[in-house]
Order: C-alpha cells, then sequence, then structure tokens
C-alpha cells in the first residue's frame, strides 16, 4: 500500500444557514461579482448551524485514505475542543495523526461560512494555527518515507517553509504535488516560484492560477513580455462541444491580456510535470507535455461547493499513483468532487475506491489541444 503525507491547513468549518439574504450584482470589466448585503447594526437570527472539520490537509487525508492509501497528515492546531475535532474525525478515517502539531499559543483555524438557500456562500476564515508552522516541526523523516506527499495551502508565515520541504522530498525522490490557496499565494508567491523545480504536479483554480500569474508579471519582466497575448486564443473548438473558457477568453490584467496557454507554457518550463486548472462549473484543464486536456464539469446537484478543490486534487493525484493516464485522471478527479458537492461539508461525498470504481468513464468527453 502506497504511502502519502498531507500537508497543509485544518479547520473547523461552522456554518450559518441564513435563508433571508439579498445580493447585489455589481458589473465589472469582463466580470461580474455577487455580493450578500447583511444590514449594518442589525441582529441577523440563522436558520440553522452546523459544524465540520475541514482545511486542505485533513480534506485530502481522508480522500486519499477512502481511496486505498496509507495517510499521514502534517498540520497545526490549537490545543482546543476545535482541534480536538480536528483529530477525532481523522482518527474515524484510521489516518494517522501522530505528526499533527498541537500549540497553546494559538487557536485552531476555523472558518465561518454564511450559506444561503441560493448555493451562494461566504467564509470568514480565520487561520490561526495553520499559519505558524516552523522548519522545525517538519517531519522530514515521514517525508522521506512516503510514496507521494501532497501539500495544500500553507497560509502567512508557514508559506515560508515550502522550499524546504519539496528539495528534501526531491532529494529522496519523493513525489510531490502543491494545491496553494490564496492565502499562500499572497504571503509566498515568490516562494512557490523557487519551488516549482522540485515539483512534480501543480494544481491551482482560476482564481489562484490568475493571482499567480499577475504575481509573475508583477515582479519579473521577463515573464511580462512571455505572458502578453492578444485578446483571442482562435481556439478551434470540437462541434457540439462545451467551450473551454479559459482558452477562448484572454485574462486581463491592468489593460494588458494574457493567455492560459502562455501561462502553461511557461509554468511547466519552471519544473512540474503536469500543471491543473480548475475553474469551478466550467471545467478542468490540464497541461503535460505538448498538450491541454480539457475535461467539462459533470451536471450534478449543488448543495455545497467547499472542499471541491480538494477532492478533485487528492483524487487527481491519487489515480496518477494507480498508473491511470491524464484523461482517467481527470475524469475520476472531476467524479469525486462531484460527489463531494452534492452534500454539505467538505468531507461527508468523498468517494471510497469501490464507488469511484464503480463510475463509468466517458472519454469522449475530453478535449485535446496542442500547447504550441
Amino acid at each position: 500500500m502506497k504511502k502519502i503525507l498531507t500537508i497543509g491547513g485544518s479547520t473547523q468549518d461552522i456554518y450559518l444557514r441564513y435563508d433571508g439574504a439579498d445580493y447585489m450584482t455589481i458589473n465589472q470589466k469582463l466580470c461580474e461579482s455577487k455580493y450578500i448585503l447583511l444590514k449594518s447594526g442589525d441582529k441577523i437570527e440563522v436558520d440553522n448551524i452546523l459544524y465540520f472539520t475541514g482545511g486542505g490537509a485533513t480534506n485530502s487525508a481522508v480522500s486519499f485514505k477512502r481511496l486505498g492509501f496509507d495517510v499521514s497528515c502534517f498540520t497545526k492546531i490549537g490545543d482546543d475542543q476545535a482541534g480536538q475535532q480536528v483529530i477525532d474525525d481523522l482518527k474515524s478515517e484510521n489516518i494517522n495523526c501522530k505528526n499533527i502539531i498541537k500549540t497553546k499559543e494559538i487557536q485552531t483555524g476555523t472558518s465561518f461560512v454564511i450559506h444561503t438557500t441560493s448555493k451562494e456562500r461566504t467564509i470568514f476564515a480565520y487561520r490561526g494555527a495553520n499559519g505558524f508552522i516552523k522548519k522545525s516541526e517538519i517531519p522530514f523523516d515521514v517525508i522521506k518515507k512516503s510514496d507521494q506527499i501532497y501539500i495544500t495551502s500553507l497560509s502567512h508565515h508557514s508559506s515560508q517553509i515550502l522550499p524546504e520541504i519539496v528539495k528534501f522530498a526531491s532529494k529522496n525522490k519523493i513525489k510531490v504535488a502543491i494545491n496553494p490557496g490564496i492565502s499562500q499565494l499572497s504571503h509566498g508567491t515568490l516562494k512557490l516560484k523557487e519551488s516549482l523545480k522540485y515539483i512534480n504536479t501543480l494544481i491551482m483554480n482560476s482564481d489562484e492560477a490568475k493571482s499567480f500569474m499577475i504575481a509573475l508579471i508583477e515582479n519579473d519582466k521577463i515573464y511580462k513580455e512571455i505572458l502578453k497575448e492578444s485578446k483571442c486564443e482562435n481556439v478551434c473548438i470540437q462541434d457540439n462541444s462545451i467551450k473551454p473558457v479559459l482558452l477562448e477568453k484572454p485574462i486581463l490584467h491592468q489593460d494588458y491580456y494574457f493567455s492560459i496557454r502562455k501561462f502553461f507554457k511557461e509554468t511547466l518550463k519552471m519544473g512540474p510535470e503536469i500543471v491543473v486548472i480548475t475553474d469551478g462549473a466550467n471545467g478542468v484543464y490540464a497541461a503535460y507535455k505538448n498538450k491541454i486536456y480539457f475535461h467539462p464539469s459533470i451536471k450534478t446537484q449543488i448543495t455545497d461547493t467547499l472542499g471541491a478543490g480538494d477532492a478533485f486534487g487528492s483524487c487527481f493525484i491519487a489515480s496518477l499513483l494507480s498508473d491511470k493516464n491524464i484523461k482517467q485522471s481527470l475524469f475520476n478527479g472531476i467524479t469525486n468532487s462531484s460527489s463531494v458537492i452534492e452534500k454539505m461539508g467538505a468531507k461527508p461525498g468523498l468517494l471510497t475506491k469501490k464507488q469511484l470504481n464503480s463510475k463509468k468513464i466517458n472519454l469522449k468527453l475530453i478535449q485535446e489541444f496542442d500547447l504550441d
């Protein structure tokens, strides 16, 4: 049985169900933003409250375990009830918790999720102990004994330890996949760029990819010129197929237009063998060698989208470790993610290996494009 170490955040997720929310939509250049309105000074009664555990390291740990791997989790929690709930949930899935760091100095990370009947959600995130993982706490001995490490968002100060982890893993020929979050990109973009040469697979959502791209062009004149592109990709779309929006439309930043195809090419040159961008309801893109693969999303009943990215990324990597090809791995990742968003919370919908294998694969959904 292959061994996996998940690294990153852990949280208590508190869902506040509020059915009386009002909304406002603001149209901006090339995008539309929707806002939940809360009246200042009001005491707002919520309709329900639910407690779950979350965070990339714990969500992916449960996913890998259900898919048949030997899993350990490295994260940092407070010495409090929320932290104990994180441990209890992981132990209930038979996940090794010996590498979880507990501190009395700061509380466990907590997310307050305002969830509405229209499936819209807004999250107030307190990073807590997640942001203070130290180099001295890295379980190098466990990394050395693993077949794969899967790194989720390392927020705030924790983002600085990324190079230490990936360099050690690479030196010991351990496969590395990373799914950084916005918080990590806000505090450690240059550390991520420095680390890419040691990473096998990079997974981001479209917002994270845009944030990373903007950081590259703002900090490096060479990348700014490379990533500048015309306003239209002129992609040849297969008849009757779902359009790959990110390939069709450029990304706008400060009156410059940037091509996602160029982003893939330049990021692959930095080191990763595979670069993946998830784009919510629009689907998933994977760049590998000289090809871009696009898998549209699967129609499903959406209950809660929290944890969808963790479900996709962990299952995608699990499939590659199980000798599946890129197309099969994309299908499996999207299938797992679709199952998660049908249920409330990030973990209840995660599929077992048996459940995943029972799904009928339809590779005809996947479109292929040349990277050049």
